[in-house]
């Protein structure tokens, strides 16, 4: 296909600048439809009738019209697991981590590692990762996967310190924060909806960054943004 002639259902400045980042630097055009959501809804219905193979293909090509959303790798992730699909899974999972831009993403992409190397035979790391990612949003399901590998092991894991988890996780070259280009191409999108007069999605970009960095200067950002000069961060 001529790149000239590609098609995407991105809508959202932040996704715009990662979409020509990572995937695409030619020229393109939106649709006027948005076909990534309805592929979802297609998904999501083929979910609740159990037919999870059928959700990953339109998953799949929900992807392909957006495929920098975090959102919708997610439910790829999800559906690779439920069919026991772990190349996938782990390529997926290894995939979505340029595009998880708030905490609670980061901690899903730390969870999928520990699954991938708990199905591996690696219960330290994946104890490891199952607490790391506890640092950055808590989940019952982590806590139930770290008692479960106690169970199991016989003894308590993932006692170490946050700093020697990081020590762990860079021998394993997994990436201890979130990718700090994904959080530069976000302020410069939120910089961009702003010229634009486009404020939501400006404290969208920036909201994401500061969930992530709790950087003073994008606080600033927000509260100007802000109608009434306030927002509870």
């Amino acid at each position: 296909m001529d790149k000239k002639s590609v098609k995407v259902s991105i809508y959202h400045m932040s996704e715009i600048f990662l979409y020509e980042y990572y995937v695409n630097h030619e020229d393109y055009e939106i649709s006027s439809a948005d076909h990534a959501a309805e592929y979802v809804k297609l998904a999501e219905k083929d979910e609740q009738e159990g037919h999870t193979d059928k959700a990953l293909q339109n998953y799949l090509k929900a992807h392909f019209e957006n495929p920098v959303s975090a959102e919708i790798y997610h439910c790829i992730i999800k559906c690779c697991r439920q069919l026991g699909d772990l190349r996938g899974f782990y390529q997926y999972t290894l995939e979505s981590y340029d595009y998880c831009c708030t905490r609670a993403e980061l901690a899903g992409y730390y969870r999928n590692l520990g699954y991938y190397y708990l199905e591996n035979y690696k219960p330290e790391l994946a104890a490891a990762l199952y607490r790391y990612s506890i640092f950055f949003y808590k989940s019952e399901q982590a806590e139930s996967e770290i008692e479960f590998l106690n169970k199991a092991m016989n003894r308590l894991m993932a006692q170490e310190s946050a700093q020697e988890i990081q020590r762990l996780l860079r021998k394993e070259k997994i990436p201890i924060q979130a990718n700090q280009i994904s959080l530069a191409l976000l302020v410069k999108a939120g910089e961009e909806a702003e010229e634009k007069k486009m404020s939501g999605q400006a404290m969208d970009c920036y909201k994401m960054v500061y969930d992530l960095t709790q950087d003073e200067e994008i606080k600033n950002r927000i509260y100007r943004l802000k109608d009434n000069g306030r927002w509870d961060v």
